[in-house]
């Protein structure tokens, strides 16, 4: 996510270090190129030359503080500013006080509304909502099967019917009262550009029932285009948020760093992945700290709550601690990285994950992890207790076994061996720096 312009700002701002004083050609030459960075993003140019003159404002011939070296306090001004690009949002979903609340998707065809109804009524099921969908994309059959098919699968309930969408919503509406849902998302159709078939259809639905929020579905891959695309929807229908798709595939960021800007909408959601775990919460303080590759701690210890089996997760820690990591604890805590959502988004929470993807080179993480527990799962039930007693005839065995490569199997067995060394090293801030980057990034394949 935003891997682009991560780098391209990280480099910007690491020519300031050595700095006494922040001088105004430091600063100029600094901003300059944040400024290529930003435009190479793909970033509304109104708003780079403001987000420009703001940090400029803010640092040309600033004392540097005691505590923090002529870069870090430039990277904390723009860290600050990027808070207020992105909008300052950490809403979740906003619950309406007489139930139900009722939200409606809107976006262009294509831009992933089916699959975000279904997250987002998983979002509100952990908030302790009883969740229905609603299809209303009657112009394509498929978009009505395909919602069907997600919620049941997930176990939320589903509703469709024929005829004039608006009937169908209230339709919908009455079915949920008797069901006892009290969170109603309709998945509105979607055109490959914002007609004025569309919209009048868009108004008439929103007309015709209480709707609670109206969210703009957008494709970060569109770039500025969503700024046009936001608009457009907001005048039919006065969206009220955004819900920015397919951000874990945008190196660029520039979607996600106009709309606020350009529209006056907050970005409120990010869907950063194809699983249903994989939309998150808009935190504009934390997608800064991404964007400036310092990771997402907070985000990552929630998903982890969320996932991890907290007694599961302490016998790994002791297992650990004693020197003995069993394959049975490596699967394990596997699956609990998988049960958090999509790997590439893990990892892009993790501080320095910019440096880890670089060590990983081209390896693909989903592949990788699958390929890990395959070859514990062609591991006797005595190999995976007793790791030792893997020579080399029962390596050979094992690749045979999870079609892989022996070189693969060797790599398993040297992480499981690198993780109870790290052990020892945390306790110093040099370990943790260094060791668990390395490890994790030649575990997954670099």
């Amino acid at each position: 996510m935003f891997e682009s312009l991560s780098d391209r700002l990280g480099a910007a701002l690491k020519k300031l270090t050595g700095r006494g004083v922040l001088r105004p050609e430091d600063v100029e030459a600094a901003l300059k190129e944040v400024r290529m960075a930003l435009l190479e993003a793909d970033v509304n140019y109104k708003v780079v030359k403001e987000f420009g003159e703001k940090i400029r404002a803010r640092v040309t011939g600033a004392e540097v503080s005691q505590s923090l070296t002529p870069a870090q306090q430039v990277v904390k001004v723009v860290h600050e500013e990027l808070v207020d690009l992105l909008g300052a949002n950490s809403d979740g979903l906003h619950y309406s006080p007489e139930p139900p609340t009722v939200l409606m998707l809107v976006g262009l065809q294509g831009s992933g509304k089916t699959t975000t109804s279904v997250k987002l009524a998983l979002l509100g099921r952990r908030d302790g909502r009883r969740p229905m969908v609603v299809a209303l994309d009657l112009r394509r059959p498929a978009a009505v099967q395909q919602l069907r098919t997600l919620a049941e699968r997930e176990g939320v309930d589903f509703h469709s019917g024929s005829g004039p969408v608006e009937e169908i919503a209230r339709e919908a509406l009455a079915a949920a009262s008797a069901a006892g849902d009290d969170l109603v998302i309709l998945d509105t159709a979607g055109r490959l550009h914002a007609d004025a078939e569309l919209m009048d259809e868009l108004r008439r639905l929103r007309a015709a029932i209480p709707v609670s929020e109206a969210l703009l579905v957008a494709d970060a891959m569109t770039g500025q285009e969503a700024v046009n695309v936001g608009r457009a929807f907001h005048d039919a229908v006065d969206v009220s948020g955004v819900i920015l798709t397919k951000l874990d595939g945008d190196a660029r960021g520039g979607a996600a760093l106009s709309l606020r800007y350009a529209t006056g909408q907050q970005v409120r959601f990010a869907g950063v992945g194809e699983k249903p775990a994989d939309l998150e919460v808009f935190h504009a303080d934390r997608m800064a700290s991404r964007i400036l590759g310092m990771g997402d701690m907070l985000s990552l210890i929630e998903k982890a709550g969320r996932a991890v089996d907290p007694e599961a997760a302490k016998q790994v820690e002791r297992n650990l601690r004693s020197g003995h990591l069993t394959f049975d604890d490596f699967l394990l805590q596997i699956r609990q990285l998988k049960s958090m959502g999509s790997v590439a988004s893990v990892i892009d929470m993790m501080p320095g994950a910019g440096q880890l993807k670089g060590q990983m080179g081209e390896a693909d993480p989903e592949l990788q992890v699958r390929k890990m527990e395959a070859i514990i799962l062609s591991m006797t039930a005595r190999e995976r207790a007793h790791p030792d007693v893997i020579d080399g005839s029962r390596r050979r065995r094992i690749a045979s076994g999870s079609g892989v490569q022996v070189a693969d199997v060797n790599r398993l067995l040297k992480a499981r061996e690198q993780m109870q060394q790290l052990v020892k090293q945390f306790a110093t801030p040099k370990g943790r720096a260094r060791g668990g980057l390395g490890a994790f990034g030649r575990l997954l394949g670099g």
